[in-house]
């Protein structure tokens, strides 16, 4: 008997299960295979996708914020932003092409624009900024291209910060807006032409046209436009302008044009405008020419044969200074300047020396543009009027002897800004001690058939006397401290008119009697009783906030303290040097820092005047950066200056405070006694001393 020969053996059976087997996890393993490639891999890469997104955000805050520190220091902040992003490789599996972006500008933004601007107390940069009023910038958009990821957002940069655009239309803001913060507005344009696509990193380095290095005070029926893809709802809410509850902004509505909103400004405030320009792409535009002269700084009354300086900027069309500009200067009567041209500087100031050689009003002019079509109206050309007295006679001191050499002189006189009742005199004792008046009368008004006054309080007095025209002498106490100027201040009954004056004679308690004629043809913004020149100091110009003193430390072991200072003088103020003039120990040596990078606890002294107190991220920042132990009593010189505008406040940071043998100090419940100089924007200096508890 045969066997296994027929087609129905065993072992022939056994042979086609197992190739069916086989077939059958074949199969399974195609199927899963398929599975894994339909689902696990669009998953993980979707993944890739989505973690690729979170990067580019981050590189997109990094470049806002650089563009902005850029317009803001003119120091370029390159940023690398990653615009696509690769699979990782799979052996058996198969990916899409790689994700890819594109990072541009978009050249048809709609311009910017500033309507009803008035620039506070100052009718020359008014000639520009009357008629200024558009300025163009771009969006910067990144805009991914995602395979799978399809609810990844458009990342938008525009002057209300950076903001995602998801493809359902909803949006999310991703920075804070930063065109108005308070009564600061800080409009940054972009510029360049920036159109880079693909899968691989590219680098962003902004470049500074025009720095916000100086702001303009300006006030009016303010209206700012703005390009934008938000809706003037989303503007007007609590995220961006929060109207609300802003005493700044009035409005927000649609603008003139497609994505555009126009902010409406409370018209009874005033405001700080800084405008910045920034290229973040290739531009064929130059840098800004000069678009304005102002006169910055101008004696308003003089005397024969005193030389005065007489300051002129020049300004962008941004309101930004522009240096190396040739400024021609002439006098319409007999007086000189020193220099008929000079070159701006790196402030976009150009310094002119006048003398006058006879009494009168002499009207100065000023142009960039060349003298011989001069026109005070035109933004090119600019003039001030000065009025020139006989000045000291170098006599006895009595009545009849106006401005005695080595005494209290008068070194100018106008009206007050915004408030012509107000005359203010700079009274200077150039003697060796300090002498205080006794009595004060007005011994004569010259009306010009305005208002005619009658009677003046001197507010700076300590009695506050009121003086009337042709009166007695009244008491009059005023402390005049050697090589300081005080700034008096005769409030009067009515308002005064450019072209009138008055004669005022002081007695002192040196026995000298001084008479001074004051002439009202100028105004400034100044404060009352304010001492400058060489020290003193008053709390007018600058105040500590009660109750700010603190220790501060990063690690809470006391050896730092903070303080808040405000600017209360009515103008700009740069705050130039610091002293800490005693500790309650006296083993308190001084204070010193080394890391020598930016923010509160990496600088002797850091003045916190805009945003996050951990990096110094705007130009008004100040910091003090020795090296060496700062000793106590010894005065420390501002490497960058602290620059606040009138109402603006400033932390102050002291960090680290150690003994004799460089150990911290904890000042927890010390007395600390602190004297800050500072320069105002009218040239005047002063310095204002303080004591807090830490």
């Amino acid at each position: 008997m045969s066997r296994g020969g027929s087609d129905g053996s065993p072992e022939r059976e056994r042979a086609v299960t197992v190739q069916i087997g086989a077939v059958i996890l074949f199969g399974f393993l195609i199927v899963a295979l398929s599975t894994y490639q339909a689902t696990v891999v669009p998953d993980q890469n979707r993944e890739v996708e989505f973690l690729h997104n979170q990067e580019v955000q981050t590189d997109m805050v990094e470049l806002s914020n650089g563009i902005v520190a850029t317009g803001r220091t003119g120091d370029a902040t390159p940023t690398t932003v990653s615009l696509g992003t690769r699979y990782p490789s799979r052996a058996f599996f198969v990916n899409p092409p790689p994700a890819s972006g594109t990072l541009r500008t978009n050249g048809s933004t709609p311009n910017a624009t500033l309507e009803g601007v008035e620039v506070v107390g100052d009718s020359e940069a008014n000639d520009y900024w009357g008629t200024a009023g558009s300025f163009d910038t771009r969006f910067l958009t990144y805009e991914p291209r995602y395979n799978l990821y399809r609810e990844a957002p458009t990342t938008r940069y525009e002057p209300g910060g950076l903001r995602n655009e998801f493809p359902s239309g909803r949006s999310l803001n991703v920075t804070d807006q930063q065109l108005i913060d308070g009564d600061r507005i800080t409009l940054v344009l972009v510029r360049g032409d920036l159109d880079r696509n693909g899968v691989s990193s590219v680098s962003v380095d902004p470049s500074a046209v025009s720095v916000v290095t100086r702001r303009e005070r300006v006030n009016g029926t303010m209206d700012i436009t703005v390009p934008t893809t938000r809706s003037a709802a989303e503007w007007a809410g609590p995220e961006l302008l929060d109207v609300e509850n802003n005493g700044y902004v009035e409005s927000v509505s649609p603008g003139p044009v497609a994505d555009t909103v126009t902010v409406e400004l409370n018209d009874s405030r005033n405001y700080s405008l800084g405008i910045a320009v920034v290229d973040v792409g290739p531009s064929d535009r130059e840098s800004p020419d000069p678009a304005y002269i102002d006169v910055e700084r101008a004696p308003g009354t003089t005397s024969v044969g005193d030389t005065r300086e007489v300051v002129v900027e020049v300004r962008d069309r941004y309101g930004n200074p522009v240096s190396d500009v040739a400024v021609e200067g002439e006098t319409n009567a007999s007086g000189e300047l020193a220099d008929s041209s000079v070159v701006t500087d790196g402030e976009g100031r150009a310094v002119f020396e006048y003398t006058p050689d006879a009494t009168g009003d002499e009207t100065l002019n000023f142009s960039y543009d060349g003298l011989g079509g001069f026109d005070a109206s035109t933004p090119e050309d600019a003039d001030t009027t000065v009025g020139v007295n006989a000045g000291s006679g170098g006599g006895d001191g009595s009545a009849n002897d106006p401005n005695p050499p080595d005494s209290v002189v008068l070194v100018d006189s106008y009206r007050k800004q915004n408030d012509n009742s107000i005359a203010v005199l700079e009274l200077e004792n150039r003697g060796g001690q300090t002498v205080n008046s006794s009595r004060a009368r007005i011994n004569f008004f010259a009306q010009s058939g305005g208002n005619n006054p009658t009677q003046a309080v001197v507010t700076t007095a300590a009695e506050s006397p009121t003086l009337d025209i042709g009166g007695p002498f009244e008491d009059a106490t005023i402390e005049f401290q050697p090589n300081v100027t005080r700034y008096v201040c005769y409030d009067y009954d009515a308002a005064l008119n450019q072209d009138e004056f008055f004669v005022t004679t002081y007695e002192f308690d040196n026995g000298l009697n001084e008479q001074y004629f004051v002439g009202l043809n100028d105004q400034r913004t100044v404060s009352c009783g304010a001492a400058g020149g060489g020290g003193g100091g008053s709390t007018a110009d600058l105040q500590y906030v009660s109750g700010s003193g603190t220790t501060s430390s990063p690690d809470g072991d006391g050896s730092g303290v903070v303080f808040t200072l405000e600017n209360t003088a009515g103008q700009e103020m740069d705050i130039t040097n610091l002293t800490v003039d005693d500790t309650t120990s006296g083993s308190t040596a001084g204070y010193v820092e080394n890391n020598g990078s930016d923010g509160q606890y990496n600088r002797e002294a850091f003045f916190n005047v805009v945003g996050d107190p951990t990096a110094r991220n705007d130009p008004e920042d100040g910091y003090i950066e020795e090296g060496p132990r700062i000793d106590i009593g010894q005065t420390a010189v501002l490497d960058n200056l602290a620059q606040l505008a009138d109402g603006d406040t400033a932390d102050v940071y002291l960090y680290q405070f150690v003994n004799g043998g460089g150990s911290p100090r904890d000042l927890s419940g010390e007395t600390v006694t602190v004297t800050v100089g500072y320069e105002l924007a009218d040239g005047t200096t002063g310095t204002y001393t303080f004591s807090f508890t830490a």
